[in-house]
């Protein structure tokens, strides 16, 4: 049974792994107080509209640039063609989540896509090979569509991540959890979660924030990642920071 959920094809940085399936496959994180709104009415945005209100390297406290690929083919920043979908991490649920949320996994094409960096030095190409400190990234992913569609491709997803909720076992990487977090009340709905993975060395783990937010007929993913390398390095940000990414990404949604 595979504990990957996404592995990012984007960043230079090293293979991602977002998301598990826990050994118990707990669910127990209470719904969102929004769960059952109804979807906000309004046009649906075209794909150079989503890519217009994705984050920059300005919109965050700190130095960032955009990551851009060097075979990208984007011809308007941020729009994902057709071309390059496969590029795009993909979300492979555990067997615990259900078909629909399987379903709704595998029939995603995201429209728009940014990834910034934190502009810091490189902890990999540190002299002596060290590796100590921080690697940090910020990815957003957009969709647009039916409103009523979005709604339900939103609860399919959140289905699916809560149903492999729990513990990591070690194979690859690991051991590892994810667990849900709150999130502020953004959006129709709204559902956020942290993947804690340890690297097989142990000299290293990822801390992976997963938010993912429905607001009308858009649909959002936002993943904030700090790894954390070497003996007593604490991570980046609090929870309440990596909240304010989430709430300022969802501000500028169309």
């Amino acid at each position: 049974m595979s504990h990957v959920r996404f592995v990012v094809a984007l960043t230079g940085v090293a293979v991602l792994l977002l998301g598990a399936c826990g050994e118990d496959g707990s669910n127990s994180a209470s719904p969102s107080s929004s769960d059952t709104t109804t979807s906000s009415q309004g046009a649906v945005p075209t794909a150079e509209e989503l890519a217009a209100a994705l984050v920059t390297e300005d919109d965050y406290d700190g130095q960032w640039t955009v990551n851009v690929p060097p075979d990208s083919q984007m011809a308007t920043p941020g729009v994902v063609p057709e071309s390059q979908q496969e590029m795009l991490p993909r979300i492979e649920f555990c067997a615990k989540a259900s078909d629909e949320s399987h379903s709704a996994a595998e029939a995603l094409r995201w429209q728009a896509f940014r990834q910034l960096d934190q502009s810091e030095e490189n902890p990999i190409d540190m002299a002596g090979g060290d590796r100590v400190g921080h690697l940090i990234f910020v990815q957003e992913f957009l969709l647009s569509g039916d409103p009523a569609e979005i709604e339900s491709t939103f609860n399919a997803l959140r289905d699916g991540m809560r149903a492999c909720q729990g513990k990591i076992p070690a194979g690859e990487e690991g051991p590892g959890k994810s667990e849900p977090v709150a999130i502020s009340d953004v959006g129709d709905d709204r559902y956020g979660e942290l993947t804690t993975l340890e690297e097989a060395d142990g000299r290293a783990y990822w801390l992976l924030y997963n938010s993912l937010v429905r607001q009308g007929p858009v649909l959002m993913e936002l993943q904030v990642v700090d790894i954390v390398m070497g003996e007593g390095v604490q991570p980046e940000f609090t929870t309440e920071d990596v909240d304010r990414f989430l709430t300022t990404a969802v501000e500028h949604l169309p």
